[in-house]
């Protein structure tokens, strides 16, 4: 054999040992890093589980407090839940709720929108603070539609405010 034969051979059977060992050997090595690399990954997410959850609990008792504090039960409708404000408020004043009817329900894709339609009776700036109360401080809905009117009890002779209130509460199905 001639150099020239010598070193085509050695260079095609450099290229075939270099073949044969990825393929016997680095590529299984270059499987089992990636492998590694993903269980140290889901290793750390795991250690992050207790943590998390610690976190979620603490969550959970402070949107409890919040709950509690407006008064407001999970168990319960939000129909009863703003029946249940109305009358806390209207307790400590002058009003009286003369009617509360059942709302309107309005849905669009996964959006149902309800309208309240309820009526109270009594002085001009309790009304408005009852009002005010209800949509800033409890966040129960948006006010949309207020509308005054005065009215006689002509039995006793004496004229009286009455109050009839649209809240819309907007709700995520």
């Amino acid at each position: 054999m001639k150099l020239k034969q010598r070193n085509i051979l050695l260079s095609v059977g450099f290229i075939v040992m270099l073949w044969l060992s990825y393929q016997l050997s680095f590529s299984k090595t270059i499987r089992l890093k990636k492998q590694v690399v993903a269980l140290k990954k889901e290793a750390a997410i795991f250690d992050n589980i207790s943590q998390n959850l610690l976190d979620l609990k603490q969550q959970n008792s402070y949107y409890d407090s919040i709950l509690v504090s407006k008064k407001i039960s999970v168990e319960t409708s939000f129909q009863n839940n703003l029946l249940t404000t109305i009358n806390t408020v209207t307790d400590s004043t002058n009003i009286d709720v003369v009617s509360f009817l059942q709302p309107h329900v309005f849905d669009i894709d996964d959006t149902r929108t309800n309208t309240y339609f309820f009526s109270l009776k009594g002085n001009f700036l309790e009304i408005t603070q009852l009002l005010y109360t209800l949509e800033h401080k409890y966040k129960l809905g948006k006010i949309v539609s207020v509308n005054y009117s005065k009215k006689k009890n002509y039995r006793r002779n004496l004229d009286y405010l009455e109050c009839a209130v649209l809240l819309q509460h907007v709700a995520q199905e």
